[in-house]
């Protein structure tokens, strides 16, 4: 009803979510996002930026019921969503969305940690991943112009109650229950984007503590803990104190965004960095491959992002640390133009963030904030390539590939996932789990497939599954 406190209606919108009543794309992404984060995942649980997490998971112990992928242990469910979302966020490569920023790593951990526990089936998986996701992006509907420009991290903001109705979902929870754990979850939305100019490693934790975040408040919910329900929209709520809004307006954004599936919207990153970045390289590779020019004959680049996009990635020219890597425009198309590829493995290469060549580009590179015609994505670019024979090139990059309006193909999304395991696991270890995600939904559980995930690197997984989980 139209006068129920704002998480008492999300609550009931997701527990009426049924895998039978949402678009057979929607499933799609859902499973294809499923198998992008089990590949972040493995490849993060080798990273060093996120190794102190591990370490921290590892010495607190905890109930053995989920799994920390990667990594041969098992803890707690609020620690396997913490230490899985942590690492799926490791190499800025995870998904992102335009409301909901990044459902993947908030939402999926939670999901996973509680459908191991429980024993869930697939199909249940894949709806509590849609609607957390969700209600994630309907509420960023209301609060992310707020936050972009008073530099709240969404993702950290957002996700804890994205993380909360996965959670919730898995367990079963009334929907009274549920509403509860998402008025619990607020007490846990913050999270600042001082990373974006100053590095640090701690941003990659945003998305782990959403998730370990959402599963305490579904598991307390479930116990009895209670919270405000006007969490939300109240006057002391997260979308008054952060969005900025009042109730009204609140209540009104969330409203109209629920008219679409945003699960639909989601962005699938192909490249290692931050979301801004990708268009700007999208555009200055097609002008690359079209002209055949190289690195030393460029004079200037000039890339025109909104203001947002310029500020979210286009001010750091010095990289310090892998963050601070991923979130300079100038030093990711040093890298694009030097060496012709943008690896994640690039970004965490010390010796590079002072490579002169890297460096003699990015010192060509200007960025300025602008506008785009109707229409176009925010994540836009204009680009101008000025070479030192007088010739110049233009184009103008409407999102990118891997953005909802460039989508990219399940087969780029697999091949995404094979080239994180390289190294981590067979190649029929690899093809394993990609098959058993493609049949997500006829799974009637996930022990196998997390069976695939768990072992750390270069140790043997299960043996093979039996055919009859596969029908």
């Amino acid at each position: 009803m139209r006068n129920e406190p704002l998480a008492a209606r999300l609550a009931g919108t997701a527990a009426a979510t049924s895998i039978a009543g949402v678009p057979a794309q929607a499933v799609a992404i859902a499973k294809c996002l499923v198998v992008d984060q089990l590949g972040l995942q493995l490849r993060g649980a080798t990273l060093p930026n996120v190794a102190p997490v591990a370490r921290l998971v590892t010495s607190a112990g905890g109930t053995p019921e989920s799994t920390v992928v990667g990594t041969g242990t098992r803890t707690s469910v609020p620690y396997a969503a913490y230490a899985n979302g942590t690492f799926g966020h490791a190499c800025q490569y995870d998904d992102s969305h335009q409301l909901a920023w990044h459902p993947g790593s908030c939402v999926v951990p939670s999901v996973l940690a509680l459908a191991e526990r429980e024993r869930r089936t697939g199909a249940d998986v894949i709806t509590a991943v849609i609607a957390g996701a969700q209600v994630m992006a309907v509420l960023g509907a209301a609060a992310t112009p707020a936050m972009q420009q008073l530099g709240w991290h969404g993702a950290k903001v957002l996700g804890v109650f994205g993380a909360a109705v996965g959670a919730g979902l898995m367990l079963g929870l009334t929907v009274e229950q549920l509403a509860q754990a998402i008025a619990i979850a607020a007490s846990d939305s913050a999270g600042t984007m001082e990373y974006d100019h100053g590095g640090g490693e701690v941003k990659r934790v945003h998305v782990g503590s959403a998730a370990r975040a959402g599963c305490e408040a579904a598991l307390l919910a479930r116990e009895g803990m209670t919270a405000p329900l006007t969490a939300l929209e109240g006057d002391k709520g997260v979308l008054t104190l952060i969005g900025r809004l009042d109730a009204s307006e609140a209540l009104a954004a969330v409203d109209a965004a629920y008219a679409r599936f945003h699960i639909l919207d989601l962005i699938f990153r192909l490249h290692p960095t931050v979301g801004t970045v990708h268009a700007p390289l999208d555009g200055i590779a097609s002008l690359r491959r079209e002209h055949g020019f190289d690195w030393p004959d460029v004079e200037n680049i000039s890339v025109g992002l909104t203001e947002y996009g310029k500020n979210h990635g286009g001010t750091i020219t010095r990289p310090h640390d892998v963050l601070s890597a991923q979130f300079s425009l100038a030093f990711s198309v040093g890298l694009l133009l030097t060496r012709g590829q943008d690896r994640p493995q690039d970004y965490f290469d010390p010796s590079l963030w002072g490579d002169p060549d890297i460096l003699a580009v990015a010192d060509r590179v200007q960025v300025y904030a602008t506008s785009f015609p109707d229409g176009f994505p925010m994540l836009s670019a204009w680009v101008e390539v000025r070479l030192r024979d007088g010739r110049e090139f233009t184009t103008v990059q409407r999102g990118f590939r891997g953005h909802p309006a460039n989508p990219a193909t399940a087969e780029e999304i697999e091949a995404k996932f094979r080239a994180n395991l390289v190294g981590l696991r067979t190649t029929d270890e690899t093809e394993e789990i990609l098959a058993l995600t493609r049949s997500l939904d006829k799974l009637p559980d996930l022990t196998y497939l997390i069976g695939l995930v768990a072992a750390p690197a270069g140790r043997t997984g299960p043996a093979r599954h039996p055919a009859s989980a596969m029908s």
